[in-house]
């Protein structure tokens, strides 16, 4: 199985996940990734009256946390190229009550449709992974980011140490497809998940790439480096 990543093949893979992507996304990370999220967040320095970018954001999970920790004070906005995951997002928004400073609309994240410097915090959670190009779209991350302002990224991260990484490896690529099979969902996207996780650079790597496009980084490996947190800073 090959790793497009086009737009077009990206969205029509987390439509078809859509209805039970929280489910399995719990399921694969053990609920850590509603950790990992916080953890991000406590180095955001994000608060009322600020203004954040939730990319590739899925079912919402890091817009409800920033809004949360800004009590809902704080202009949110979740950007995700399937209509399916935001349509999800809205009916959690609107069943947990969630005000119209949160918003969620359809977009891509290598064209983001915002003028320069506009944000004070930009997050994307288990999504830089899945961009073609994750150097051209940390640099329009980088635009739209105020001077100052900060991007939390959490990922799935291959560990470094290869015996880790072999049990890692085994988790994403044959334990949780074959669940997905018996429970008649998607196996093949969760292939992919796997295929993509390996794919992407360790820790360190991504680091220095984050750093090549302009922001000034610290990351903090987690769960034995199998989640990593990148902060970077513009």
């Amino acid at each position: 199985m090959s790793l497009d990543k086009s737009p077009p093949k990206i969205a029509s893979m987390f439509d078809k996940v859509a209805s039970h992507y929280d489910f399995m996304n719990d399921l694969m990370t053990g609920f850590s990734h509603k950790l990992t999220r916080t953890f991000a967040l406590r180095l955001s320095g994000f608060s009322g009256g600020m203004k954040a970018l939730d990319l590739a954001t899925g079912t919402g999970d890091f817009a409800f946390l920033l809004d949360k920790q800004a009590n809902g004070q704080a202009e949110i906005t979740g950007i995700d190229i399937s209509r399916k995951m935001l349509a999800v997002a809205a009916e959690r928004a609107r069943r947990n009550g969630v005000g119209e400073n949160v918003r969620f609309m359809h977009g891509d994240i290598q064209n983001l449709p915002f003028e320069d410097n506009s944000f004070d915090v930009c997050t994307i959670g288990y999504g830089i992974r899945n961009v073609p190009d994750a150097r051209s779209a940390m640099k329009e991350v980088l635009r739209v980011t105020k001077p100052g302002g900060r991007f939390l990224i959490v990922e799935a991260t291959p560990p470094v140490n290869r015996y880790l990484r072999f049990l890692a490896n085994f988790h994403f690529s044959k334990l949780i497809p074959t669940v997905a099979k018996l429970l008649m969902l998607n196996a093949d996207a969760y292939e992919y998940f796997a295929r993509s996780v390996d794919a992407f650079p360790i820790a360190p790597r991504f680091a220095r790439i984050m750093e090549e496009v302009g922001w000034k980084v610290r990351y903090y490996p987690m769960f034995f480096g199998t989640v990593t947190v990148f902060a970077g800073v513009k």
